[in-house]
């Protein structure tokens, strides 16, 4: 049984470090993790996300711990290579599964997890929902994972206790999810976004967030102005980029569902009905239709309930 136990152990490390993901210099200390911009799979093992990690003088602050144990250990691989310091913080960006599931692997390693309030009531409330769904698409690599949540949250704004750079944790009501933060450095003009940014990649709206994640993305451009953005999923990118792959498309189907609606749409899907996505078929996971039109109707719910108030 013991042997059994070793062999399992050696192949979850072996399947860890098979994965490669592409680790990128932002600035100085400042990296970006790159994952696949497909769906999670086992041979991503739920790293189909940009994640990241900060190099301090007092340790290492990991950015999301990607879908499961064996994610977590691939990010901390990448980190190895860089960095033979430990990892003292984790910050959780918000409540989607492959942000903080595998939270119990760094958590062994002696991290402190943080994340918004709204993020660990968020991770509570779906986590039945969130492991169902993980495991079905990790299969066999999602063993050895179990919800751990954050040990630390604040409810709008947290300064992380680092001494050589000045990190700000920032909830601005939620994007993707609920507990959506931006990870700011101001002093260099970086963000990391979470799912708040979906660069290269189509997003997906959840019921009820899609005016909100509008205003969060107008906080990042016209508060936070970052020179470097590191989005929740695709490459590292410019402000510009950013706000045309999500931004841009999420106000495409407000203002279209709310021209409908004021015209007389006297249903959701009637307040759809017409519209063009077609400026946005350069992004992945265009080409399902059923997505996208998830997407405007999900938004022309959110709006219509609001007009009907």
């Amino acid at each position: 049984m013991k042997k059994l136990f070793v062999l399992v152990l050696l192949f979850m490390a072996s399947a860890a470090q098979a994965l490669q993901l592409d680790t990128v210099k932002v600035s100085d200390g400042v990296y970006a993790l790159v994952g696949e911009l497909n769906q999670r799979s086992p041979e991503n093992l739920g790293l189909n996300l940009t994640t990241g990690f900060i190099v301090t003088d007092q340790g290492v602050i990991v950015i999301d711990t990607g879908g499961s144990w064996l994610g977590a250990q691939a990010i901390h691989n990448a980190i190895r290579k860089v960095t033979d310091k430990p990892i003292k913080w984790v910050i959780n960006t918000g409540g989607q599964d492959h942000r903080w599931l595998g939270n119990g692997y760094f958590v062994e390693q002696g991290a402190t997890i943080i994340a918004a309030e709204a993020g660990k009531k968020d991770m509570i409330a779906r986590t039945a929902q969130q492991v169902d769904m993980a495991s079905r698409w990790l299969k066999d690599k999602f063993e050895g994972t179990h919800p751990v949540y954050p040990g630390q949250t604040f409810e709008k704004r947290y300064v992380m206790p680092v001494k050589d750079m000045r990190i700000e944790l920032i909830y601005t009501g939620g994007a993707h999810t609920k507990g959506d933060i931006f990870v700011w450095l101001p002093e260099r003009a970086i963000v990391f976004t979470g799912d708040a940014v979906f660069s290269q990649r189509l997003l997906g709206i959840q019921p009820g967030l899609g005016l909100q994640w509008i205003k969060s993305l107008e906080y990042m451009r016209d508060t936070l102005k970052p020179r470097i953005v590191v989005p929740g999923h695709g490459m590292v990118t410019d402000l510009d980029t950013a706000l045309h792959d999500s931004y841009d498309y999420l106000v495409l189907l407000r203002d279209y569902a709310s021209k409908k609606i004021e015209e007389g749409a006297f249903d959701p899907v009637e307040a759809i009905n017409g519209l063009d996505q077609s400026r946005f078929s350069y992004l992945k996971q265009y080409d399902q239709i059923t997505f996208r039109n998830r997407n405007a109707l999900t938004m022309a719910e959110e709006i219509f309930a609001k007009s009907s108030r």
